[in-house]
């Protein structure tokens, strides 16, 4: 939870709750005009108050500086409802637009003198490494919280190929991500119209786009969200674009019988304060018993099923960064007469070999994958199996230290 730095007493908790209940109260009868991102649900029923949020599907940094009654929802719903669960996505999806670009020094270490960073599907590598939505998704599932989906990704999808079936100019599933300056300006001052007027502005090249992309999904999440906040306290995290408009979320849940009320932005504690208290909440410590293994990722991953080995992938959307663990059941053999051929290193890199976990022999370099661009590998063998831990991601992240701490990370018994 977030504390004023000079508060020191037993019980800080119950003390910044009631501090932030008091705060969300006040600023939820108080109308903002500029900022309706954040919108309390009461009445019709309801025993607890939900809230609605609107977010945006990019990993700007500039749309990450949320308010206090935000976190409170946060922390006081039982449920995080978002649009749909994209975490299948980190198992076919290389999200980075280009290939990365590096080079290596005389010691074999890689360094890169491009100043632009990788552009992904979902932002820039300089950017925050989750979008909003999958950030604020990873971190309720790192609270503990229920998650729930008010859709599929095959029901966006669908949605997506029914327009360009009938449009003439038909676009990419990846160009509907709207990153440009002017929807970040509106999304940051919180004016959900002029979100919506640029929405509906962007999709204009086919006649039936908007309706299917935006009005008739509002329609079905408003729907679900309505049986959901009869069961839970539910913060709901939506597109800021379906929200406003006679056919937007806000409406149609007006017309369910809730009193819906913007809550007005409020900052009393600083970004150190909120960054403090939410450090333990932005790693996961995953456990697989039945491997004989633990890793810390950034939240819970995803393990592919359709694989012929074991595979585990966390994945940060934003930045185009994939941590990966696999396993593979094998025959004892000498690793340091194939390594050269499972790396597939680079000419100029160089492969060294280490210690991993004190006591086994490891190496790692640079490689390539067939699934992948170059990525940092780390292998060695461990009870019969050939352990393969790799990451993958933009210019800085192949870069940096981060590759390494997630391989130190990786702990077998």
């Amino acid at each position: 939870m977030f504390l004023p730095l000079f508060i020191k007493q037993r019980n800080v908790s119950k003390f910044l709750l009631t501090f932030l209940c008091f705060t969300l109260l006040l600023n939820s009868f108080i109308s903002n005009a500029q900022n309706q991102l954040l919108w309390k649900i009461s009445g019709n029923g309801l025993k607890k108050n939900c809230y609605l949020f609107g977010s945006f599907h990019t990993n700007d940094a500039r749309v990450f500086n949320f308010s206090d009654s935000l976190y409170f929802a946060l922390f006081q719903s039982d449920v995080i409802a978002l649009e749909a669960d994209v975490y299948p996505l980190f198992l076919y999806e290389d999200v980075r637009k280009s290939k990365v670009n590096i080079k290596f020094d005389n010691f074999g270490a890689p360094y890169t003198t491009e100043t632009k960073p990788i552009k992904t599907k979902y932002g820039y590598e300089n950017g925050k490494p989750q979008f909003l939505d999958l950030y604020l998704q990873t971190l309720a599932q790192n609270m503990g919280k229920t998650t729930y989906f008010l859709e599929t990704i095959d029901e966006q999808q669908e949605a997506f190929e029914t327009i360009y079936e009938k449009s003439q100019k038909k676009q990419k599933f990846e160009d509907f991500t709207l990153v440009e300056n002017k929807f970040i300006s509106a999304y940051i001052k919180g004016n959900i119209d002029e979100l919506r007027s640029l929405v509906e502005e962007d999709l204009k090249n086919s006649e039936f786009a908007y309706e299917r992309i935006i009005n008739q999904r509002n329609i079905k999440m408003a729907d679900k969200l309505d049986s959901l906040f009869k069961k839970k306290s539910t913060l709901s995290i939506i597109g800021a674009a379906h929200l406003s408009g006679n056919k937007g979320i806000i409406q149609l849940l007006k017309k369910k019988g809730y009193i819906v009320r913007p809550v007005q932005v409020s900052t009393y504690l600083t970004e150190e304060q909120k960054k403090e208290s939410l450090n333990k909440y932005h790693k996961w410590n995953y456990i697989d018993q039945k491997h004989g293994f633990s890793a810390i990722f950034g939240s819970k991953p995803i393990i592919d099923t359709n694989s012929h080995i074991y595979r585990t992938i966390y994945c940060e959307l934003g930045q185009g960064n994939a941590f990966i663990i696999e396993i593979e059941n094998i025959k004892s053999f000498d690793l340091s007469k194939y390594i050269s051929e499972i790396m597939r290193n680079p000419e100029d890199s160089k492969i060294n070999k280490i210690v991993h976990q004190d006591s086994i022999v490891a190496y790692e370099g640079i490689g390539y994958e067939n699934y992948n661009d170059l990525c940092w590998k780390r292998i060695f063998l461990h009870n019969n199996r050939l352990i393969k831990l790799i990451c993958y991601g933009g210019n800085k992240f192949m870069c940096s230290n981060r590759p390494k701490l997630f391989f130190d990370s990786v702990i077998f018994e």
